[in-house]
């Protein structure tokens, strides 16, 4: 997805092990991806948590990285086959295959910024929360925060594109000056939003503390709702952290490749710094589960369930059939109960 780096054909024997790494490591990862995010939005359905912007944002955020199970991944994996292709003599330049997965990280990151900005609000501003931030408003911000990322996303096509090859592989080189343009946008805004990001957290934290040390006197009501958002905070800033970190080697690749090195050089971390780029889609569920109460409650609920029915279909085949029919006779004296298995 780089072209600071220069490249080299690859054997047959690296060709076949990126094949083998990209089927057994994103295969799994892909499932892992819709299976969690799948469970994330049902169990927002069965809490019905859908009438708050909090949690709103959160099934958005959902739904963006089911979309990069569903679609982005599967692309990616082809670009990534393709890319180290000893069918394609130019394999570094097929850039169109990754144009989902570039839409999908820069939603899920708009996304992130409108989950800080959420709670920012809830504990800085806790009296005007529920006026400054509603669904309405909530609505509009994912709309466009899809729209901005979708055109950020297609920045590439609005310059002619040179099909490389005339087969089956579908490959593109995407114009040198639409690279260059997305590259500079991308080093205004991801800076620009990280610094905003740290800071408003690190503004709720400090608030955080001044009124734990003052919770004696705060009455116990407004205590819990204290620590409720507190833990809300946190949980927002571990789904930022586990993005920040998933994001960060790939954003160093530049960086390496500044020092002379080729793509063959740093094989390796060029594979992980990929599988890293969309790892947060498959993390995020596991921090909704463990760290928000009321996710990991209807999931405890629903297995029960499950495993209650489960338990009663085997009570069920167990019991024999000619016992299962009962007939009760009612008098005046006495009550008479014939089972099947008695009549005959």
């Amino acid at each position: 997805m780089d072209e600071s780096a220069t490249s080299r054909n690859f054997t047959a024997d690296e060709t076949r092990d990126n094949l083998i790494f990209v089927l057994s490591v994103y295969i799994p990862l892909d499932l892992v991806i819709i299976t969690g995010n799948a469970l994330v939005l049902f169990l927002i359905r069965q809490t019905r948590s859908y009438d708050k912007p909090q949690f709103v944002l959160l099934g958005s955020l959902a739904f963006v990285d089911l979309l990069t199970g569903i679609i982005a991944v599967p692309m990616f994996m082809w670009g990534c086959i393709l890319r180290r292709s000893f069918y394609l003599q130019e394999f570094d330049k097929c850039e169109l295959q990754f144009l989902p997965a570039k839409i999908c990280v820069s939603v899920s990151w708009f996304h992130l910024m409108l989950i800080t900005v959420d709670r920012y609000v809830s504990i800085m501003k806790p009296l005007h929360y529920h006026k400054l931030i509603t669904l309405h408003r909530t609505y509009f911000s994912i709309i466009l925060s899809w729209i901005v990322a979708f055109l950020f996303g297609i920045l590439q096509l609005f310059w002619e594109m040179e099909h490389i090859d005339e087969g089956i592989f579908f490959c593109y080189k995407m114009n040198e000056s639409a690279i260059e343009v997305q590259r500079y946008i991308s080093l205004v805004l991801v800076p620009t939003g990280t610094i905003l990001v740290s800071f408003m957290y690190f503004r709720m934290f400090i608030v955080v503390k001044k009124l734990e040390k003052n919770i004696v006197i705060i009455p116990v009501r407004t205590r819990n709702i204290v620590r409720k958002r507190y833990k809300a905070a946190k949980t927002s800033a571990l789904i930022v952290g586990a993005f920040a970190i998933a994001y960060l080697p790939h954003a160093l690749r530049p960086v390496v490749y500044s020092f002379g090195y080729q793509r063959s050089d740093v094989y390796w971390y060029d594979l992980i710094a990929e599988v890293l780029f969309i790892m947060s889609s498959a993390v995020n569920p596991f921090i909704y589960v463990c760290r928000l109460k009321q996710f990991s409650s209807a999931l405890r609920h629903f297995l029960q369930i499950n495993s209650h029915k489960q338990k009663q279909r085997l009570v069920d085949k167990d019991v024999h059939p000619t016992a299962q029919l009962q007939i009760t006779y009612s008098s005046p004296r006495k009550k008479c109960v014939f089972s099947s298995s008695e009549m005959i």
